[in-house]
Protein backbone atom coordinates (compact mmCIF):
# COMPACT_ATOMS: atom_id res chain seq x y z
CA UNK A 1 0.00 0.00 0.00
CA UNK A 2 1.19 2.98 -0.61
CA UNK A 3 1.48 6.65 0.97
CA UNK A 4 -1.56 8.09 -0.87
CA UNK A 5 -3.70 4.82 0.40
CA UNK A 6 -2.44 4.76 3.94
CA UNK A 7 -3.01 8.33 4.30
CA UNK A 8 -6.07 8.65 3.02
CA UNK A 9 -7.62 5.52 5.36
CA UNK A 10 -5.63 6.82 8.26
CA UNK A 11 -7.54 10.34 7.23
CA UNK A 12 -10.81 8.21 6.95
CA UNK A 13 -10.78 6.91 10.38
CA UNK A 14 -9.88 10.19 11.94
CA UNK A 15 -12.56 11.52 10.17
CA UNK A 16 -14.84 8.98 11.61
CA UNK A 17 -14.06 9.55 14.92
CA UNK A 18 -13.70 13.01 15.27
CA UNK A 19 -17.34 13.40 13.77
CA UNK A 20 -18.34 11.32 16.18
CA UNK A 21 -17.04 12.27 19.13
CA UNK A 22 -17.56 15.91 18.34
CA UNK A 23 -20.69 16.07 16.18
CA UNK A 24 -22.51 17.03 19.08
CA UNK A 25 -21.06 20.02 19.95
CA UNK A 26 -20.85 21.22 16.15
CA UNK A 27 -24.33 20.59 16.34
CA UNK A 28 -24.89 22.85 18.67
CA UNK A 29 -22.39 25.62 18.19
CA UNK A 30 -24.16 25.52 14.68
CA UNK A 31 -27.35 25.75 15.47
CA UNK A 32 -26.46 28.70 18.34
CA UNK A 33 -24.27 30.01 15.86
CA UNK A 34 -26.95 30.38 13.41
CA UNK A 35 -29.21 31.71 15.70
CA UNK A 36 -26.88 34.57 16.83
CA UNK A 37 -26.34 36.10 12.96
CA UNK A 38 -29.77 38.05 14.24
CA UNK A 39 -29.60 38.03 17.53
CA UNK A 40 -29.53 42.25 17.35
CA UNK A 41 -32.11 42.45 15.00
CA UNK A 42 -34.13 39.32 17.15
CA UNK A 43 -33.62 41.46 20.63
CA UNK A 44 -34.95 44.12 19.28
CA UNK A 45 -38.26 42.71 17.77
CA UNK A 46 -38.97 41.05 21.16
CA UNK A 47 -38.45 43.00 23.37
CA UNK A 48 -39.79 46.37 22.28
CA UNK A 49 -40.88 47.67 25.76
CA UNK A 50 -36.60 48.56 25.78
CA UNK A 51 -36.69 49.77 22.47
CA UNK A 52 -40.16 51.89 21.75
CA UNK A 53 -40.44 53.90 25.29
CA UNK A 54 -41.94 57.32 25.67
CA UNK A 55 -40.15 60.16 26.15
CA UNK A 56 -40.77 62.45 29.07
CA UNK A 57 -39.16 65.63 29.40
CA UNK A 58 -34.97 65.71 29.13
CA UNK A 59 -32.49 63.12 28.93
CA UNK A 60 -30.84 62.25 32.22
CA UNK A 61 -26.95 62.14 31.72
CA UNK A 62 -25.24 59.00 30.98
CA UNK A 63 -22.74 59.86 34.02
CA UNK A 64 -25.52 59.67 36.08
CA UNK A 65 -26.94 56.60 35.23
CA UNK A 66 -23.20 55.28 35.32
CA UNK A 67 -22.72 56.04 39.15
CA UNK A 68 -26.26 54.74 40.08
CA UNK A 69 -24.97 51.55 38.17
CA UNK A 70 -21.90 51.43 39.70
CA UNK A 71 -23.36 51.93 43.38
CA UNK A 72 -26.20 48.98 43.15
CA UNK A 73 -23.81 46.84 41.69
CA UNK A 74 -20.79 45.60 43.77
CA UNK A 75 -17.26 43.23 42.41
CA UNK A 76 -17.32 44.58 38.95
CA UNK A 77 -14.33 44.05 36.48
CA UNK A 78 -15.29 46.41 34.59
CA UNK A 79 -18.51 48.72 33.36
CA UNK A 80 -19.42 49.48 29.76
CA UNK A 81 -22.15 51.74 28.72
CA UNK A 82 -22.70 49.27 25.87
CA UNK A 83 -25.10 51.05 23.09
CA UNK A 84 -26.24 54.45 23.37
CA UNK A 85 -29.59 54.97 22.51
CA UNK A 86 -30.39 54.54 18.53
CA UNK A 87 -32.73 57.46 18.77
CA UNK A 88 -35.00 59.21 21.23
CA UNK A 89 -37.31 55.93 21.80
CA UNK A 90 -34.26 54.15 22.40
CA UNK A 91 -32.64 52.46 26.10
CA UNK A 92 -29.21 52.69 27.64
CA UNK A 93 -27.62 49.19 27.92
CA UNK A 94 -24.64 48.91 30.08
CA UNK A 95 -22.69 45.64 30.12
CA UNK A 96 -21.20 44.61 33.32
CA UNK A 97 -18.15 42.27 33.87
CA UNK A 98 -18.70 40.98 37.40
CA UNK A 99 -15.86 39.23 39.50
CA UNK A 100 -16.04 35.63 39.14
CA UNK A 101 -16.42 33.52 42.51
CA UNK A 102 -15.71 30.24 40.68
CA UNK A 103 -14.27 29.32 37.74
CA UNK A 104 -17.47 28.11 35.79
CA UNK A 105 -19.46 31.35 36.95
CA UNK A 106 -20.42 33.66 34.47
CA UNK A 107 -19.12 36.89 34.48
CA UNK A 108 -21.59 39.06 32.11
CA UNK A 109 -24.32 41.14 33.16
CA UNK A 110 -26.66 43.59 31.37
CA UNK A 111 -28.69 46.14 32.32
CA UNK A 112 -31.18 48.57 29.99
CA UNK A 113 -31.87 52.22 31.57
CA UNK A 114 -34.44 54.75 30.99
CA UNK A 115 -32.43 57.08 29.97
CA UNK A 116 -35.94 59.86 30.67
CA UNK A 117 -36.48 58.46 34.38
CA UNK A 118 -33.47 56.88 34.90
CA UNK A 119 -35.41 53.39 35.93
CA UNK A 120 -34.15 50.11 35.14
CA UNK A 121 -36.23 48.76 32.91
CA UNK A 122 -34.41 44.83 32.83
CA UNK A 123 -31.17 43.43 34.24
CA UNK A 124 -29.75 40.06 34.40
CA UNK A 125 -26.73 37.86 33.98
CA UNK A 126 -25.76 36.33 30.82
CA UNK A 127 -26.27 32.72 32.34
CA UNK A 128 -30.10 33.58 33.00
CA UNK A 129 -32.53 32.14 30.37
CA UNK A 130 -35.51 34.40 31.55
CA UNK A 131 -34.16 37.87 31.43
CA UNK A 132 -32.87 37.13 27.84
CA UNK A 133 -32.54 34.16 26.27
CA UNK A 134 -30.33 35.38 22.99
CA UNK A 135 -27.99 36.59 25.52
CA UNK A 136 -27.75 33.38 27.21
CA UNK A 137 -27.46 31.73 23.86
CA UNK A 138 -24.83 34.26 23.28
CA UNK A 139 -22.93 32.98 26.49
CA UNK A 140 -23.64 29.08 25.79
CA UNK A 141 -21.72 29.65 22.18
CA UNK A 142 -18.85 30.42 23.53
CA UNK A 143 -18.50 28.88 26.47
CA UNK A 144 -21.32 26.39 27.23
CA UNK A 145 -22.33 27.99 30.21
CA UNK A 146 -19.16 26.91 31.88
CA UNK A 147 -17.24 29.53 32.06
CA UNK A 148 -13.63 29.51 31.71
CA UNK A 149 -13.19 25.42 31.27
CA UNK A 150 -15.91 26.33 29.00
CA UNK A 151 -13.78 28.92 26.90
CA UNK A 152 -11.38 26.52 27.04
CA UNK A 153 -13.49 23.96 25.72
CA UNK A 154 -14.94 25.58 22.52
CA UNK A 155 -11.10 26.93 21.71
CA UNK A 156 -10.29 22.98 21.42
CA UNK A 157 -13.40 21.93 19.45
CA UNK A 158 -11.96 25.09 17.13
CA UNK A 159 -8.67 23.39 16.33
CA UNK A 160 -10.81 19.50 16.34
CA UNK A 161 -13.33 20.70 13.62
CA UNK A 162 -10.05 22.02 11.79
CA UNK A 163 -8.95 18.62 12.28
CA UNK A 164 -11.87 16.97 10.34
CA UNK A 165 -11.87 19.54 7.90
CA UNK A 166 -8.27 18.60 6.78
CA UNK A 167 -9.26 14.87 6.73
CA UNK A 168 -12.51 15.63 5.26
CA UNK A 169 -9.97 17.39 2.35
CA UNK A 170 -7.63 14.26 2.11
CA UNK A 171 -10.52 11.76 1.93
CA UNK A 172 -12.17 13.70 -0.93
CA UNK A 173 -9.81 15.56 -2.72
CA UNK A 174 -10.54 13.92 -5.60
CA UNK A 175 -14.13 14.88 -6.06
CA UNK A 176 -12.99 18.61 -5.27
CA UNK A 177 -13.61 20.71 -8.54
CA UNK A 178 -16.43 18.22 -9.47
CA UNK A 179 -18.46 19.40 -6.62
CA UNK A 180 -17.36 22.84 -6.53
CA UNK A 181 -18.27 23.20 -10.70
CA UNK A 182 -21.67 21.12 -9.86
CA UNK A 183 -20.88 18.34 -11.94
CA UNK A 184 -20.36 15.79 -8.63
CA UNK A 185 -24.43 14.74 -9.14
CA UNK A 186 -26.18 13.44 -6.73
CA UNK A 187 -26.58 9.43 -6.40
CA UNK A 188 -29.80 8.08 -5.33
CA UNK A 189 -29.65 4.82 -5.97
CA UNK A 190 -30.28 4.23 -2.44
CA UNK A 191 -30.65 5.99 0.80
CA UNK A 192 -26.47 5.52 1.70
CA UNK A 193 -25.67 6.60 -1.36
CA UNK A 194 -27.61 9.56 -1.38
CA UNK A 195 -26.17 10.71 2.25
CA UNK A 196 -22.89 10.24 1.32
CA UNK A 197 -23.23 12.46 -1.86
CA UNK A 198 -24.98 14.94 -0.16
CA UNK A 199 -22.22 14.99 3.10
CA UNK A 200 -19.52 15.16 0.19
CA UNK A 201 -21.40 18.14 -2.01
CA UNK A 202 -22.25 19.89 1.03
CA UNK A 203 -18.77 18.92 3.47
CA UNK A 204 -17.10 20.65 0.12
CA UNK A 205 -18.76 23.85 -0.78
CA UNK A 206 -19.39 24.88 3.26
CA UNK A 207 -15.82 24.09 3.67
CA UNK A 208 -13.98 27.89 3.31
CA UNK A 209 -16.80 29.08 5.24
CA UNK A 210 -16.10 26.71 8.31
CA UNK A 211 -12.69 27.04 8.05
CA UNK A 212 -12.86 30.83 8.66
CA UNK A 213 -15.43 30.11 11.38
CA UNK A 214 -13.66 27.84 13.08
CA UNK A 215 -10.92 29.13 13.38
CA UNK A 216 -11.82 32.54 14.20
CA UNK A 217 -13.90 31.30 16.99
CA UNK A 218 -10.39 29.26 18.36
CA UNK A 219 -8.51 32.52 17.51
CA UNK A 220 -10.92 34.77 19.83
CA UNK A 221 -10.97 32.09 23.04
CA UNK A 222 -6.77 31.22 22.14
CA UNK A 223 -5.95 33.21 25.77
CA UNK A 224 -7.53 30.64 27.46
CA UNK A 225 -4.68 28.42 26.54
CA UNK A 226 -2.73 30.65 29.22
CA UNK A 227 -2.59 29.83 33.38
CA UNK A 228 -2.87 33.56 33.71
CA UNK A 229 -6.84 33.81 32.53
CA UNK A 230 -7.70 31.00 35.06
CA UNK A 231 -6.63 33.21 37.69
CA UNK A 232 -9.97 34.35 39.25
CA UNK A 233 -9.89 38.08 40.51
CA UNK A 234 -9.75 39.07 43.95
CA UNK A 235 -13.11 40.60 45.07
CA UNK A 236 -12.73 44.54 45.99
CA UNK A 237 -15.15 47.41 46.31
CA UNK A 238 -16.05 49.28 42.82
CA UNK A 239 -14.04 52.56 41.99
CA UNK A 240 -15.77 55.17 41.09
CA UNK A 241 -14.09 57.67 38.55
CA UNK A 242 -14.02 61.40 39.23
CA UNK A 243 -14.27 62.37 35.72
CA UNK A 244 -17.85 62.85 33.98
CA UNK A 245 -18.75 60.61 31.61
CA UNK A 246 -21.00 62.78 28.85
CA UNK A 247 -18.00 65.61 29.04
CA UNK A 248 -15.74 63.01 27.65
CA UNK A 249 -17.80 61.85 25.06
CA UNK A 250 -18.48 65.04 23.77
CA UNK A 251 -14.74 65.82 24.12
CA UNK A 252 -14.07 62.60 22.05
CA UNK A 253 -16.77 64.35 18.90
CA UNK A 254 -15.18 67.69 19.26
CA UNK A 255 -11.45 66.31 18.79
CA UNK A 256 -11.38 64.18 16.03
CA UNK A 257 -14.55 65.50 13.64
CA UNK A 258 -16.40 62.67 12.23
CA UNK A 259 -15.88 59.70 15.11
CA UNK A 260 -19.03 58.41 16.03
CA UNK A 261 -18.79 56.89 19.47
CA UNK A 262 -20.14 53.58 19.88
CA UNK A 263 -19.29 52.13 23.68
CA UNK A 264 -17.64 53.87 26.84
CA UNK A 265 -15.23 50.93 28.88
CA UNK A 266 -15.44 52.39 32.42
CA UNK A 267 -12.77 50.73 34.50
CA UNK A 268 -14.12 50.24 37.77
CA UNK A 269 -10.64 50.47 39.31
CA UNK A 270 -7.73 52.72 40.12
CA UNK A 271 -5.01 53.89 37.29
CA UNK A 272 -6.80 52.51 34.41
CA UNK A 273 -8.23 55.21 31.52
CA UNK A 274 -11.66 55.56 30.29
CA UNK A 275 -11.90 54.70 26.56
CA UNK A 276 -14.30 55.89 24.36
CA UNK A 277 -14.32 53.48 21.42
CA UNK A 278 -15.95 54.04 17.81
CA UNK A 279 -15.82 54.68 14.32
CA UNK A 280 -13.01 56.83 12.96
CA UNK A 281 -13.34 58.98 9.75
CA UNK A 282 -10.82 57.42 7.80
CA UNK A 283 -12.17 53.57 8.33
CA UNK A 284 -13.24 52.27 5.11
CA UNK A 285 -12.09 48.89 5.62
CA UNK A 286 -15.79 46.85 6.64
CA UNK A 287 -13.96 44.36 9.30
CA UNK A 288 -12.70 47.42 10.97
CA UNK A 289 -15.94 49.47 11.19
CA UNK A 290 -17.82 49.79 14.82
CA UNK A 291 -15.64 49.57 18.52
CA UNK A 292 -12.60 48.92 17.05
CA UNK A 293 -10.89 52.04 17.30
CA UNK A 294 -10.70 54.25 20.32
CA UNK A 295 -10.10 57.54 22.50
CA UNK A 296 -8.02 57.04 25.64
CA UNK A 297 -8.78 59.66 28.92
CA UNK A 298 -7.44 59.95 32.48
CA UNK A 299 -10.25 58.67 34.75
CA UNK A 300 -9.42 60.80 37.04
CA UNK A 301 -8.63 64.44 35.64
CA UNK A 302 -10.99 63.95 32.23
CA UNK A 303 -7.52 64.57 30.17
CA UNK A 304 -7.15 63.47 27.14
CA UNK A 305 -4.11 61.15 26.46
CA UNK A 306 -4.08 59.53 23.09
CA UNK A 307 -6.12 58.29 20.02
CA UNK A 308 -5.79 54.24 18.99
CA UNK A 309 -6.92 54.31 14.79
CA UNK A 310 -7.33 50.80 14.34
CA UNK A 311 -5.96 51.03 10.56
CA UNK A 312 -2.59 52.41 12.22
CA UNK A 313 -2.07 49.45 14.61
CA UNK A 314 0.06 46.34 13.86
CA UNK A 315 -1.32 43.46 12.03
CA UNK A 316 -2.02 41.41 14.94
CA UNK A 317 -4.32 44.50 16.92
CA UNK A 318 -5.64 44.12 13.74
CA UNK A 319 -6.50 40.61 12.86
CA UNK A 320 -7.62 40.37 16.82
CA UNK A 321 -10.94 42.82 15.75
CA UNK A 322 -11.00 40.92 11.96
CA UNK A 323 -11.56 37.83 13.07
CA UNK A 324 -14.31 38.87 15.34
CA UNK A 325 -16.00 40.94 12.43
CA UNK A 326 -15.47 37.18 10.64
CA UNK A 327 -16.86 34.73 12.67
CA UNK A 328 -20.10 37.27 13.41
CA UNK A 329 -20.51 37.47 9.80
CA UNK A 330 -22.61 41.23 10.75
CA UNK A 331 -20.39 43.22 7.89
CA UNK A 332 -21.92 43.63 4.50
CA UNK A 333 -25.96 43.34 4.90
CA UNK A 334 -28.39 40.99 5.02
CA UNK A 335 -27.87 39.06 2.64
CA UNK A 336 -24.11 37.54 3.80
CA UNK A 337 -25.95 37.41 7.19
CA UNK A 338 -28.09 34.78 5.59
CA UNK A 339 -25.19 32.96 4.38
CA UNK A 340 -24.01 32.88 7.53
CA UNK A 341 -27.20 31.09 8.65
CA UNK A 342 -27.57 28.37 5.61
CA UNK A 343 -23.80 27.51 5.93
CA UNK A 344 -23.71 27.74 9.91
CA UNK A 345 -26.27 24.69 9.88
CA UNK A 346 -23.61 22.64 8.04
CA UNK A 347 -21.77 21.41 10.98
CA UNK A 348 -24.56 20.19 12.22
CA UNK A 349 -25.77 18.79 8.64
CA UNK A 350 -22.24 16.92 8.08
CA UNK A 351 -22.28 15.36 11.97
CA UNK A 352 -25.69 14.01 11.28
CA UNK A 353 -25.22 12.43 7.69
CA UNK A 354 -21.73 10.96 8.98
CA UNK A 355 -22.94 9.45 11.89
CA UNK A 356 -25.93 7.96 10.05
CA UNK A 357 -23.10 6.65 7.12
CA UNK A 358 -21.22 5.41 9.82
CA UNK A 359 -23.94 2.95 11.76
CA UNK A 360 -24.70 1.85 8.60
CA UNK A 361 -20.98 0.82 7.64
CA UNK A 362 -20.92 -0.59 11.08
CA UNK A 363 -23.45 -2.81 10.74
CA UNK A 364 -22.77 -3.81 7.35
Amino acid sequence: MDWKKRLTKLSFKLHGWVGLAAGLFFLLYGLSGSLLVFRHDLDRYFNPELHNLTPVGKKIPADEIYRMILRTHPNLKKLVLHDFPRDKYDSYEFMLYKRQEHLADNYLYFVFVDPYTGKILREGGYQQMAPSFLRWIYTFHYSLQLGIPGMFFTAIMGLVMLLSMITGIIIYRKHFWQALRFRAGLNFKNWRTGLSSLHRIIGVWALLFNIVLFFTGFWMLREYFMPSMWVLPKQQANYEVPANIDSLINQACKSIPGFEPIAVNIPTVKDADILVRGKMPQTTNVLLLGKASSITFDARTGKLKHYTIIDEQGLDERLEYMAYKLHEGAFAGKILKWIYVIFGLSPGFLFITGALLWLKRKKR
